[in-house]
């Protein structure tokens, strides 16, 4: 079975989803918080479904809400539905007088689409269309019910016969429901206790994998499936050595080894281990267990580490047959599942409901790719308010230390690759990358803003620059970064921290050495008056080489945070101008 498509309509923060459709592997859904995410996801769960009507400001208050509805659109294989008629003693389909007991191949030899509707109980499903279901036409003709004993012998049909019942009997959509509800689960983000349970003789894991002690024994029967459990539970939790299974009296117990001595006395209940390790094994059980299945986790990153959870999602990858829809807000996430569709939910106040957006990224593969081109990733962009691209690691790493104190934005600054190729020979080129690969996916954040040094760049590719960004890009005052780092004192405390005291690097004689020397270091095309307009990058490369006799060499990213923080905390006034670049690229 495969959900192709599902329709939400009045459940929590949902009017009408209308119907969205779900790739056969891996659809993700993304959004802020309180978006929908979860609201989604629990639409799935199947057994039982409880109404949970959505109230929407649009209607009158204290107005009655319809009912909640979930219509699923569902391909189902005949053989897969006939294996689950076995475990019935008879079944009733509708048929015509001259299809009669036929429609049973029909039904159980090939596969079709069907609609089936979930309403609030344990067994209320339904059809929304008229009998048999588009397998043949009904137009005028008379419809009657065949039914068919099951010969679980023989594993066919036993004893048929047609009968004249009105309204027709129709077992298919329960016999439907029966395979949706085995074969889907739900994995919330919350900390599962099910490291103990009764021996209940269980043929299937419970939807809240509250059984799945007595499962796990029952999948030692099979030595090949039950090694292949381990091999990925270990993958996925390298600490994790061993899953032992103990029967204590009339219940089963989950132990953890995580000592390759092995010893009974250092194994660990499950329910003593830490946050989402019962939800590695009840995913990993489903995906080594079942033919097929439908498996929705609902933010995996919220109970695993951001390593495992690549290691989960790397691992389920490898399971074709299965069905997975997870959500979540971090990049990661995307990364790793590379989902064939992505689902954008978001809020809408003016339409008091959650709105979706569908194939939010319309090609994974190209927005990342489209990334990789100036160095991003999805990670860097996806979850931000406002995402900065800058020249280099060291205002990556520095930009952040400037934010004022009252910001409560989602900033993040991402260094470009090439920034300056792409900018002074084809000023066009990373604008055009970024329109047409990036800035089309709904993943971006609303903002996104480019700093660029003035190194290297003429006045009128300058120009050209934000004439190309349409406003986006912002130049720093001086020429580069590091311009805004020559200041004696905060140099002296560096490098007698680093080198020891000594007098060639006192405040004093580190300012004449640098008179002495900001002339010989030029910036292509800015005229070198002073130190704020030299080549101060080169400049404090060869300070540190002379004034500590190559024993240490200025490096950017660490010495250039380390200044930056000294400045911060001594002289904050210094960096005023600085300051004032990184709010206006906020705006």
């Amino acid at each position: 079975m495969k959900i192709e498509a599902v329709r939400i309509q009045s459940f929590k923060s949902f009017d009408d989803s209308g119907w969205v459709e779900l790739s056969e592997h891996f659809t993700v859904l993304v959004g802020q918080n309180n978006a929908g995410k979860s609201a989604f996801l629990q639409a799935f769960t199947t057994a039982p479904f409880i109404s949970k009507p959505h109230y929407s400001a649009l209607l009158p208050e204290g107005a009655a809400s319809p009912e909640s509805v979930i219509s699923f659109r569902l391909k189902v294989d005949g053989q897969e539905l006939f294996e689950r008629a076995l475990h019935w003693t008879a079944i009733k389909v509708p048929t015509t007088r001259e299809l009669g007991e036929a429609i049973l191949e029909k039904h159980f030899t090939s596969s079709h689409t069907h609609v089936l509707e979930m309403r609030h109980g344990t067994s209320n499903f339904r059809m929304p269309a008229a009998p048999a279901y588009g397998l043949f036409d009904i137009e005028q003709k008379t419809i009657l019910t065949v039914q068919a004993r099951i010969d679980r012998d023989t594993r066919d049909f036993g004893q048929k016969h047609l009968m004249n019942v009105v309204p027709p009997e129709d077992n298919i959509p329960n016999l439907l429901a029966d395979v949706l509800t085995r074969t889907t689960f739900l994995f919330n983000a919350e900390r599962y206790s099910i490291g103990r349970c009764a021996m209940d003789n269980s043929d299937r894991l419970a939807p809240d994998a509250r059984n799945l002690p007595y499962m796990l024994l029952k999948l030692n029967k099979s030595h090949n499936r039950m090694e292949q459990f381990q091999q990925l539970v270990s993958e996925v939790l390298p600490s994790i050595k061993r899953i032992l299974i103990s029967a204590m009296g009339q219940e089963v117990e989950i132990s953890v080894q995580s000592h390759s001595s092995m010893r009974e006395d250092l194994a660990i209940p499950l329910n003593e281990c830490g946050t989402g390790v019962a939800q590695v094994l009840a995913i990993l059980y489903v995906a080594v267990a079942f033919p097929a299945a439908q498996i929705i986790i609902d933010e995996p990153n919220s109970f695993l580490h951001p390593a495992a959870t690549r290691r989960l999602l790397n691992v389920l990858r490898r399971f074709d047959q299965h069905q997975f829809l997870l959500s979540t807000h971090a990049a990661e996430v995307i990364a790793a599942t590379r989902p064939e569709k992505l689902i954008l939910l978001r809020w809408d106040e003016e339409q008091s409901q959650t709105v979706i957006t569908s194939d939010s990224g319309e090609d994974i593969d190209h927005v990342r790719i489209s990334l990789s081109e100036i160095g991003a990733s999805l990670a860097d962009i996806f979850g931000y308010d406002v995402v900065v691209f800058v020249e280099g690691p060291t205002e990556r790493a520095c930009f952040p230390l400037l934010l004022p104190p009252e910001n409560r934005t989602a900033i993040n600054f991402v260094a470009m690759r090439e920034a300056s190729g792409l900018t002074s020979t084809k000023p066009q080129a990373l604008f055009d990358i970024y329109a047409n690969g990036v800035a089309s996916s709904a993943l971006l954040p609303p903002v996104t803003r480019f700093s660029f040094d003035q190194e290297g760049r003429s006045e009128q590719q300058r120009v050209d620059v934000i004439r190309a960004s349409k406003g986006a890009a912002r130049f720093l005052p001086r020429p580069m970064f590091e311009n805004y780092l020559l200041h004696p004192v905060a140099l002296s405390v560096l490098l007698q921290r680093l080198d020891g005291q000594s007098d060639k690097t006192a405040p004093d004689a580190i300012s004449r050495w640098i008179d002495g020397n900001c002339a010989k270091h030029v910036v292509k095309g800015v005229p070198n008056t002073s130190l704020m307009t030299c080549d101060a990058a080169r400049l404090l490369g060869v300070m540190f080489d002379e004034l500590t006799e190559t024993r240490f060499e200025y490096r950017k990213v660490e010495h250039g945070e380390d200044l930056t923080r000294w400045l911060l905390e001594n002289q904050p006034s210094h960096l005023d101008e600085l300051v004032a670049h990184v709010k206006a690229m906020l705006v």
